[in-house]
Parts: structure tokens; C-alpha cells; sequence
């Protein structure tokens, strides 16, 4: 009787399939016969599918029901690849939803040029922008392209071909039938990364490209394969950065050139400068090892290599040979951490103590009658230890800390350690070279000795 009451009870309190949410859905403009995905989007608007069904020719109705409520998308696929349509409707907790999805089918075609001569054969790739779903088409030997569509709206493409050694990817609009022109830049940049010492070839090298034309900037990355080599094409005229970062070697300086219509290929050889070895172990307040930690080796206020540290906190990071260098640590939901490495350190594991969470600084900046200053960036120096910019990114992006003023005139720097800052403002990177530059001979206009707990300070500045 007891067991019969207690599953009584778990019933009545349990959500039934009928205080959900259900969606009745009717498809026309096609009689193929049809796959029906029903997704739904979370909080970092993904997609993820709950339900599907396949309907036969002769069927253009279906049901899905016991929905929870939230956000979905109703995905209709034909027998073809490029064949896709989707739509999207919100469902309340006990909503039942009829709608009507109409299909209209459409032709799109197009050529795709790399340069002046037709791509050849290959694929292009178009992902919608909202329903994250992609359809395919074939190029053919004269790179043009034709197929059926149903879907219309933004999409971001992928072209591939044997004339490209990467893929080439870019957006368009698709607003139902129509003829595309893609014009692939024919700029290329291709190379290869050794060991300075060895000559062996450097795998798993990480290589950024930024890219600034008249109109746009763009950045793009890959890393090199088993033999070194690194090769971007479709790339635009104008003025490129190459960065190269390598766990086990120094990162070696920028590589600036420009390509235009006579410069169309840039051939590199790369050599990276393996430095000194220095073992670290990365550990809390707590004495636990901190994986996922963030390293950066900092020398002469420039950076020059970084690492990540395993789960055991261990990592290694190259200094330069017979100079003296500054281990910057930083991980999530912690204060960084500064080790300074001297000049011929001994064999060993060094270890950097991340502090506990501890303190934080308010900045405001004011003019000299008191009113809000325009906003302006921060470089920081601790405890005698400048912060390269690229730090201070990660520390933005794993922590939150902003060195930069808001349209309050204020910056909050939260979840830091205790101890001496000092900070210069800044509008642009030649300011942040010209202070490198001046080292410690600069004195900084913010000064201010942090303590445990919450700091506030207001500074005046006058016009320039």
C-alpha cells in the first residue's frame, strides 16, 4: 500500500508529456520525399538536435511533442546535399505550435576565379550563418558551379581545389536564383620552420598571418606540418605580418612584407633559435598543481616564447641563452603569477607560486577641473616587471582585466596580487614602443603600492 501512495505521489509531481510544449508542422513546395531534424539552441547558441523524423513522398505533415521550452529550429533536407531549408520558432512550457513551411526551390550557379584563371576543379562549402547547417556544390574544370537551393540568407563559404594548396573561405548573401562571382585573391605565402641548431624541420609551429589592405585587416593561422612547412594562399595585395610561435623555441621577430600584382609569392625559411631550457611547476596558494596555465618569458620587455603547463602544472619554456628573463603565469579565475629566471640559472624544476586572490584597484582619471577623461589604454608594470601588451591580452581574455578606461573614465583591475604598479597611458602601439623603449629612465604617472583588499585612486591629467 506504502509503495502504491509513494509511486502516486512521484507521478502526480512528476512534469507530464502533456504540459510540455509540442509543434505541428506542414511542409509544401516539394513533393521529394524529406529528412526533418528538429534542433534546439542553447545558451551559446548552438544547435543540437532533439528529435527526427523521415516522411515519404506522400507526406508532408509531422509532430514533435514533450518539447521543453526554448528556442528550435525545424531542418529540411532533400535527397540532394545542397537541398536544405530551415526555420525557427520559440516554444513556450504547454505551447503547441502549427506552422507552415514552404520550400522554394531555387537554382544558384557561378564561376570561381583564382586570379586571372578559372579555379579547376573543387568543391565550394556554404554554412548559413544562423542554422549552422552546410550544403555542398561541385566545381567543375572551368571552376564553375551550379545546383538546386532552398535556403536563402548570409553564409560564410569554403572554396577547395587542387590550384590551392589551404582552403580559401570568405561570405556572401544568397537571395534566392542567381549567378555568383568568387574572385579569389592569387597571393601566396609559403614556407617552412627549422630548428636553428639541428636544421630539422619545427612540426606543430604556430604561424599567424595578419593581413591589412586599403579596405580591411584579417587575421588567419595554422601550424606547421611533420616537414615545417606553412603555406597560406587566396591571400589579398598588401601589407602582411608573419608570427611565429614555437613552445620549444624563441618566437623570432615579425616578418613584414608586401605583395602586389608583381610580388605575388613570398618564399620563407624560417629558423628559430631554441634558447635555454627552463623546467617550471606551476602551483596555487594551496600547494596543488595548476594545469592549463598560461607561461610567457618576457626579456628585455619584449616577449619571447610562451607554453602551456600539463596537468600535472609542469611545463618548459625556452629563455634566451646567458640573459636574464621574467616568467609571466596566468590562469583562469587567478592573479597572475611573476618568477624572475636569472642569467645561467641552474638545471632544475623552478617552481611559480600563483597568490591567493587578494586585491583589486580602481583608477580614475580625471582632467584638471575635475571632468572625465577620453578613454585611454594602460601599460603596467609590477613590481618592476613591464607587461608586454600580449600579456595583457591573455590577462583580458582568462581573467578579465581590463588595463583600459571605459566611458566612465574608470578601469577596474579585480583578481589581482598585491604590490607595486605602475601604469603609462596610451592611444596607440607607437606610444607603447616609445615607452618600452625609455625602460625604467620613464617615470610612470600612475604610481600606486596595492594592498589586500580594495584600492582607490584618482589621478588628474592635464591637457595635452
Amino acid at each position: 500500500m506504502l509503495v502504491l501512495l509513494l509511486l502516486a505521489i512521484l507521478a502526480a509531481g512528476a512534469p507530464s508529456q502533456a504540459s510540455r510544449g509540442a509543434i505541428e508542422a506542414t511542409i509544401r513546395g516539394t513533393a521529394k520525399p524529406l529528412h526533418v531534424e528538429l534542433l534546439l539552441r542553447d545558451e551559446a547558441e548552438e544547435w543540437h538536435e532533439v528529435g527526427h523524423k523521415t516522411l515519404p513522398a506522400n507526406t508532408r505533415r509531422l509532430r514533435f511533442e514533450g518539447l521543453p521550452p526554448g528556442v528550435y529550429q525545424i531542418r529540411v533536407s532533400g535527397p540532394l546535399p545542397s537541398e536544405r531549408f530551415a526555420t525557427k520558432l520559440v516554444i513556450g512550457r504547454t505551447d503547441t505550435r502549427q506552422t507552415t513551411i514552404t520550400v522554394e526551390p531555387f537554382t544558384v550557379s557561378g564561376q570561381i576565379m583564382l586570379g586571372k584563371t578559372q579555379l579547376g576543379t573543387g568543391a565550394i562549402v556554404l554554412r548559413h550563418r544562423e542554422f549552422h547547417f552546410r550544403v555542398g556544390l561541385e566545381v567543375a574544370a572551368d571552376g564553375t558551379f551550379k545546383g538546386p537551393m532552398w535556403q536563402r540568407g548570409a553564409f560564410s563559404y569554403s572554396v577547395r581545389g587542387l590550384a590551392l594548396a589551404t582552403e580559401y573561405a570568405n561570405s556572401l548573401e544568397v537571395r534566392g536564383p542567381s549567378r555568383l562571382s568568387i574572385d579569389i585573391p592569387d597571393g601566396r605565402i609559403k614556407g617552412i620552420v627549422r630548428d636553428a641548431k639541428s636544421g630539422l624541420p619545427v612540426e606543430g609551429a604556430l604561424v599567424l598571418l595578419q593581413t591589412k589592405t586599403s579596405t580591411r585587416e584579417d587575421h588567419v593561422k595554422l601550424a606547421t606540418g611533420p616537414e615545417g612547412r606553412f603555406d597560406f594562399n587566396g591571400m589579398s595585395y598588401g601589407h602582411h605580418t608573419i608570427r611565429i610561435s614555437s613552445t620549444s623555441h624563441l618566437e623570432p621577430a615579425p616578418i613584414v612584407f608586401t605583395l602586389d600584382a608583381q610580388a605575388r609569392l613570398r618564399e620563407l625559411d624560417v629558423r628559430l633559435d631554441s634558447g635555454h631550457a627552463v623546467a617550471i611547476i606551476v602551483i596555487d596558494n594551496d600547494n596543488d598543481p595548476v594545469a592549463n596555465a598560461k607561461v610567457f618569458a618576457v626579456s628585455d620587455s619584449k616577449l619571447c616564447s610562451r607554453s602551456v603547463t600539463d596537468e600535472d602544472g609542469r611545463s618548459s619554456i625556452p629563455v634566451p641563452e646567458g640573459e636574464a628573463a621574467t616568467l609571466f603565469v596566468v590562469a583562469p579565475e587567478r592573479p597572475f603569477g611573476v618568477l624572475r629566471v636569472a642569467r645561467g640559472v641552474e638545471k632544475g624544476r623552478l617552481q611559480v607560486h600563483l597568490p591567493p586572490t587578494s586585491s583589486s584597484l580602481m583608477i580614475r582619471a580625471l582632467t584638471l577641473d575635475g571632468k572625465p577623461m577620453p578613454p585611454f589604454n594602460l601599460l603596467m608594470r609590477f613590481n618592476g616587471e613591464l607587461v608586454p601588451p600580449v600579456v595583457a591580452d591573455e590577462l583580458q581574455a582568462l581573467q578579465g582585466l581590463r588595463l583600459m578606461t571605459g566611458t566612465d573614465s574608470e578601469a577596474c583591475l579585480r583578481n589581482i596580487p598585491s604590490g607595486s604598479y605602475e601604469f603609462w597611458p596610451y592611444r596607440s602601439a607607437s606610444e607603447v614602443e616609445l615607452i618600452v623603449a625609455a625602460g625604467a629612465t620613464l617615470l610612470a604617472p600612475i604610481q600606486v603600492n596595492v594592498r589586500v583588499g580594495e584600492n582607490k585612486i584618482a589621478v588628474k591629467f592635464a591637457k595635452r
